[in-house]
């Protein structure tokens, strides 16, 4: 074994999750390797769409508008954003939700979510992680033990082609290493909650995945695009996803539960999906677990944190499994920066379980939820014959899903409304906005995401804040105690002095952490301002 290499941030994996604290870290100029056992990004479909508060993320990093320019989203309006439900692909369409229906009014960010397959986006990912200097990233290299103390973590790790192994010392690991993860192992964290066991008509148990190249697919089924398919028959349910909106489809198949998925027909089950006229090509298949929402008993020991599948694992329905991670990290990242450049203070890092773990939890239950109301969906007996009675009950019942299915894709509060409650986050006597799935309040309420808002110039409000701390003075608010504490910490602080108030604001001072949530709201100063930087950078220790 080779000599021990070192770094201040090891990161494990190279999925979204993993990539994204790379490209965060890179930007702040924090030194980090990542390492991958995988040799290339995906190549199997999953993670099918970036919600709004993610691509606010990636605007933040830069990427935003090369992912608009992948994926379904990136054909735009010639790719209708809907939900389809269909006996077959290419048979009876029951229904059909249009995501521009689900919202009133103008959506209360600068970003809208985006339709991408993580085939598609990890690779821009990776180009703009090996894009920053103080970031080496390394696939093909496996992570098979972490050792850690109080003062940093050892990780062996081996060349997966050559089989050479070496050591890397690491100030911090983050493992974003998927639901096996090795850094979850290390820590002794163990997931509870639901596994998968429950038995339900949609999204339980085992489930197969078939990626396939259908060129004429949609000439066949004869239908509108949609860029999610639901498939509901009594021989079959599921669902579709488009992958490129032209020839690429990502089909998941429930499989019942006497059925042993290693003995299923992939002919059989896409006669049952896609419709016997269908013509196909499977290009990979495999399966994996529905009905899932697990979450780490704990996130971080000592130097060690987790994030993404490491920390939580989601049935896909609402589509927060990567995008909560991705949230993970942007939580993450600064406060990692913040101890390299010397700013943060003992007991910043202490934040990121108390802030995330209650954000995974909440998250969790969107899948579950969703898929425990479509188990209570009544399929009608006639539901694939060609009379005019069965044409009728198609009706119905596909008017009666359209309608009951909507809060799975109504979920612009599950999205902007996460609050973040913990030692950096000063209180409020005020009452907090309620968490709803299908509402957010825009409000300045600390923990919450800072309410966006075009400045008079025309740039956005988060673009003029990124990438450090910010600080909003409207009508002229003196901040002058707060930028000389700030100075005087070496914590990094943008003010953005507004004429008037914008109306989701009730305060004329908001101080906006480098992640986007408010971490104190105030019309004046009241007291030591060098208190205020101390509790919002965790110098301070949490209020008993």
């Amino acid at each position: 074994m080779s000599s021990i290499e070192e770094t201040y941030c090891l990161v494990l994996g190279g999925g979204p999750v993993g990539l994204s604290l790379a490209i965060d870290l890179g930007l702040r100029q924090v030194p980090a390797i990542l390492v991958s056992q995988n040799l290339v990004t995906a190549e199997f479909p999953k993670c099918n769409s970036s919600t709004s508060r993610t691509m606010e993320h990636f605007r933040r990093l830069g990427i935003a508008p090369e992912v608009r320019k992948a994926g379904v989203g990136g054909l735009g309006a010639k790719f209708p954003k809907a939900v389809s439900f269909r006996t077959r692909f290419c048979e009876y369409e029951l229904g059909r939700i249009e995501f521009n229906s689900l919202f009133d009014g103008r959506w209360p960010g600068p970003e809208y979510g985006h339709i991408i397959n993580q085939m598609y986006l990890e690779p821009i990912l990776k180009r703009a992680a090996q894009a920053q200097p103080s970031i080496d990233v390394r696939f093909g290299h496996q992570a098979l033990e972490v050792k850690f103390s109080g003062e940093g973590a050892t990780v062996t790790v081996e060349d997966v082609a050559t089989k050479d192994k070496y050591q890397i010392r690491a100030r911090y690991v983050v493992g974003c290493d998927g639901s096996r993860s090795l850094a979850r192992k290390a820590i002794g964290a163990r997931l509870s909650g639901e596994g998968g066991s429950a038995v339900r008509k949609f999204m339980s148990g085992s489930m197969m995945a078939y990626f396939v190249r259908a060129p004429k697919l949609y000439e066949t089924s004869r239908a509108a695009p949609a860029a999610l398919n639901w498939i509901v028959n009594h021989d079959a349910t599921g669902f579709i996803f488009a992958q490129d909106g032209r020839e690429r489809f990502i089909v998941h198949y429930r499989v019942p539960p006497e059925v042993d998925w290693r003995t299923l027909d992939a002919k059989d089950v896409m006669a049952r999906m896609l419709g016997p006229q269908a013509e196909y090509e499977i290009m990979a298949a495999g399966p994996w677990t529905g009905g899932v929402a697990l979450v780490a008993d704990k996130y971080a020991e000592g130097p060690v944190f987790i994030a993404g599948d490491a920390a939580h694992l989601y049935t896909p329905l609402g589509g927060f499994g990567m995008n909560t991670g991705i949230g993970d990290v942007m939580n993450l990242g600064w406060k990692l920066a913040a101890m390299y450049q010397g700013w943060g203070g003992e007991h910043l890092l202490d934040t990121y379980d108390a802030e995330r773990r209650p954000i995974g939890v909440r998250n969790s239950r969107i899948g579950i939820h969703c898929a425990a109301r479509k188990d209570k969906w009544r399929i009608p007996a006639d539901i694939n014959e060609d009379t005019p009675e069965a044409e009728a009950s198609r009706q119905r019942f596909g008017a009666f899903i359209a309608e009951d299915d909507k809060d799975e894709y109504a979920t612009v509060g599950v999205q902007l409304g996460e609050r973040y409650e913990s030692q950096i986050v000063m209180e409020s006597s005020e009452t907090p906005p309620a968490d709803l799935w299908d509402r957010y309040e825009s409000t300045d309420f600390p923990g919450c995401r800072a309410p966006h808002f075009v400045l008079p110039d025309g740039e956005s409000l988060y673009d003029a804040l990124a990438p450090d701390f910010g600080l909003i003075a409207f009508a002229g608010a003196d901040c002058t105690a707060i930028e000389i504490a700030a100075a005087a910490h070496g914590l990094p602080l943008r003010t953005v002095r507004v004429p008037t108030r914008d109306e989701q604001y009730r305060h004329d001072l908001v101080l906006v952490r480098p992640d986007g949530h408010i971490a104190w709201v105030g019309d004046v100063v009241s007291g030591d301002a060098s208190n205020l930087i101390d509790r919002v950078r965790g110098a301070l220790p949490e209020i008993s």
